[in-house]
C-alpha cells in the first residue's frame, strides 16, 4: 500500500443519512492515498455504528475525532481534527457533500507550496439529494446534468460545473466573480500553514468562520488559487435550525478586525491564548538615545498586532538605556528582549547579528531607536509579506523642534502622524508628507511609481529570518554608511526579490546628531558593496558566522559559530 499523503477532514453533527452517501463518495476517488478524520460536533450514537460499519466496507482509513453537543461548535471540533491528521496536506469538507471522483486527485494535482486551494460546490434541492442511491454515486450518474435534469434540476449557469474540462474548467476560474476563499465545504491547504495561524478562531459559530480563517492565510503570506470548476462536490439539502443573526454579525465583526489589522495568529484557536513563540520579532538598533527609544517603545505598545516581540540591539549604550529598558520590561505589555554589548565605536552590524540570533520569530522587522513606528507598523509588514521577497518600508525625518515636542499622549493618540498636526507644530509641507496620508488606491500608485529604489533600510525593512540566516546576516566590517543596504544587495543576489512598501507604513524618524560618521566609513562602506554587487556576493565571511563555507552549515551550526 502507498504511503498516506493527504488527510481529508469531514464535519458532520446527526447526518447520518447524508455522511454515509459522502462516505460512498470517497470510496470512488481515482486518487487513494488518502485518510478521512471525521470531526463530529457531537453526533449521537448512531453516527459511531455508521463509521463503525463503514470502516469495513471503505478502502481507506477512518479517523473519528469528537466532542460532547455544546451547541453549534464547528470550530472547535476541526480545530481537534487538524490536530489529528496524520499527513502534511489537508483538504476540507462537509458530511453533506459528495465528492466526485475525481475530487482528490484535482486537489492534490494543484496544491503548491505557499497556495491554498479554492474548489467549488453544487447545491442540490431536497428532492434530488433524497433520491441519489449509492449506485448513484459509483456510476457517477449524480455529477450528470442530464441525470440532474430529468430528476427536476433547473437550468443554470452552474450547471458548468459539473461538465468542464480543464481547458474549460481553466477558463471559467479565470474568469468567475467568485473569490478563492476558503470554503468549508471545499478547501485545502499544508498543515504547517494552518497550524502557523493557529486554526479556526473558536470564538466563531455558523457564518464565515471559515473564510476568517482564510483571511488569515492571505495576512500570512499564503495566496489562494481557484479551482472551482477543477474540484467540485454535490452539496445535499438540509434545515439550519443552528443559524442566527447574532453569530453572523459576531463573525463579521471577527472578519472585519482580521482583515483591517492584518491579523495572522488568533489566540482563539488550537493554542489558547498568546502564542507561546512570536510568529515576528522587531529588531530595534540604539546607542545612547533613551529619551528617543522611549517614545520608539510607546510607539510599539500601540501596534495592532499584538503577536511580536522586541530585541533591542544596544550598541554599548550606558546604564540609562538599561534602566529605560528594564522599566519597560517591568511595566509595559511589551515582550522585550535587550542584547547589549560593550562600546567600541560604531558596531551596529555587530549587535545587529547578535539580535537576529537572540530573536524568536520567523519574520524579521529592523527599525531604529530613534524611529517612532505608526501603529500599523506591524500589522502592515506581516500582511504584505510574501515568501521569496523582502519588504523595503517608508521614513519620514522630523526637525530637532517636533522631535522634542512629542509626548507621550501625541504617540497614544496617533496625533504626530497627522500631517495638520506636524504642519501646525512647524513642518515644512513637502511631496514626502503623502507618506503620511497614503492609503489604498493613492498607496498603490505612489508605491508603484516612486523614483526611491526597494532597498533593504534599516530604518524599516524586513524579510523572512531564514533569508536572513542564508546570506549571514551584516557585514561585520561595515559602519556608518549602507551597511543595511549591503546585506540588502546579498539577499538579492541570492533570489530574494525587493517589494516597495515606502508609502504602505511609515516610521517617525526623530532628529539627532551623527558624530560617530566619519568620512574614512564611507569610502570602506562603497568599497565593500562594489564588491558585493559586482561578484554578485551572497554570503559574507564576516558576519553571523566567520566561516568561507555556508553550504556545509546548518542553521543550528550557524548560530554556534
Amino acid at each position: 500500500m502507498k504511503q498516506l499523503d493527504t488527510s481529508i477532514i469531514i464535519s458532520t453533527y446527526n447526518s447520518t443519512d447524508w455522511l454515509k452517501k459522502v462516505l460512498y463518495g470517497y470510496n470512488n476517488q481515482t486518487y487513494r492515498q488518502f485518510e478521512v478524520v471525521i470531526a463530529d460536533d457531537g453526533s449521537n450514537d448512531e453516527t459511531r455504528q455508521l463509521l463503525n460499519r463503514m470502516e469495513a466496507e471503505v478502502f481507506y482509513p477512518i479517523v473519528h475525532v469528537w466532542h460532547e453537543d455544546n451547541g453549534f461548535q464547528k470550530s472547535q471540533i476541526l480545530n481537534k481534527a487538524i490536530q489529528q491528521c496524520n499527513t502534511e496536506y489537508i483538504i476540507m469538507s462537509d458530511g453533506d457533500c459528495i465528492p466526485r471522483k475525481d475530487f482528490v486527485e484535482q486537489h492534490v494535482k494543484y496544491r503548491e507550496e505557499g497556495y491554498f486551494l479554492s474548489g467549488g460546490y453544487f447545491m442540490l434541492p431536497m428532492n434530488i439529494s433524497e433520491e441519489i442511491t449509492k449506485e448513484d454515486i459509483y456510476t457517477e450518474k449524480c455529477f450528470d446534468v442530464s441525470w440532474l435534469k430529468k430528476n427536476g434540476l433547473a437550468s443554470s449557469f452552474k450547471n458548468n460545473k459539473l461538465h468542464s474540462g480543464p481547458l474549460k474548467a481553466s477558463f471559467l476560474n479565470s474568469l468567475t466573480p467568485t473569490n478563492a476563499s476558503w470554503n468549508g465545504h471545499n478547501a485545502s491547504g499544508w498543515k504547517k500553514d494552518i497550524l502557523a495561524i493557529n486554526g479556526f478562531d473558536e470564538r466563531m459559530q455558523y457564518g464565515g468562520q471559515d473564510r476568517e480563517l482564510g483571511e488569515r492565510l492571505i495576512n500570512l503570506g499564503i495566496k489562494s488559487k481557484q479551482i472551482r470548476y477543477n474540484a467540485v462536490v454535490l452539496h445535499l439539502d438540509h434545515p439550519r435550525g443552528y443559524k442566527n443573526e447574532e453569530s453572523i454579525k459576531k463573525n463579521l465583526a471577527i472578519r472585519k478586525l482580521t482583515r483591517d489589522q492584518k491579523i495572522k495568529w488568533t489566540p482563539y484557536g488550537i493554542v489558547k491564548g498568546a502564542s507561546t513563540t512570536p510568529y515576528v520579532s522587531v529588531i530595534v538598533s540604539t546607542y545612547n538615545q533613551p529619551e528617543w527609544l522611549q517614545k520608539a517603545l510607546w510607539g510599539f505598545e500601540q501596534q495592532l498586532e499584538k503577536n511580536f516581540e522586541v530585541v533591542i540591539a544596544d550598541d554599548g549604550s550606558s546604564q540609562e538605556t538599561k534602566n529605560l529598558i528594564d522599566s519597560f520590561k517591568e511595566n509595559s505589555s511589551l515582550n522585550i528582549t535587550h542584547v547589549w554589548q560593550e562600546d567600541h565605536g560604531f558596531q551596529k552590524t555587530k549587535i545587529l547579528n547578535k539580535a537576529i540570533i537572540a530573536s524568536n520569530g520567523e519574520y524579521l522587522i529592523f527599525t531604529d531607536g530613534d524611529c517612532i513606528p505608526r501603529k500599523d507598523l506591524v500589522s502592515t509588514h506581516l500582511g504584505l509579506s510574501r515568501p521569496g521577497c523582502f519588504l523595503s518600508a517608508g521614513y519620514f525625518k522630523l526637525s530637532m523642534k517636533i522631535s522634542k515636542q512629542i509626548t507621550k499622549n501625541d504617540i497614544e493618540t496617533h496625533r504626530c502622524f497627522n500631517a495638520k498636526w506636524l504642519l501646525k507644530h512647524g513642518l515644512k509641507k513637502t511631496f514626502k508628507i503623502n507618506k503620511l496620508t497614503s492609503y489604498g488606491l493613492k498607496e498603490d500608485i505612489l508605491n508603484t511609481f516612486t523614483p526611491t529604489s526597494a532597498t533593504w533600510d534599516g530604518n524599516n525593512a524586513s524579510g523572512w529570518r531564514k533569508d536572513v540566516l542564508a546570506v549571514n546576516g551584516f557585514d561585520e566590517r561595515m559602519q556608518y554608511g549602507g551597511e543595511d543596504r549591503e546585506m540588502g544587495e546579498r539577499l538579492m543576489n541570492y533570489g530574494i526579490k525587493p517589494q516597495q512598501i515606502r508609502y504602505s507604513t511609515v516610521t517617525l524618524h526623530l532628529d539627532h546628531e551623527r558624530g560617530y560618521v566619519t568620512k574614512e566609513m564611507f569610502v570602506k562602506n562603497k568599497a565593500i558593496r562594489k564588491v558585493t554587487k559586482q561578484e554578485k556576493l551572497v554570503w559574507t565571511e564576516h558576519g553571523i558566522s566567520k566561516s568561507a563555507n555556508p553550504e556545509s552549515l546548518s542553521k543550528q551550526e550557524i548560530l554556534k559559530n
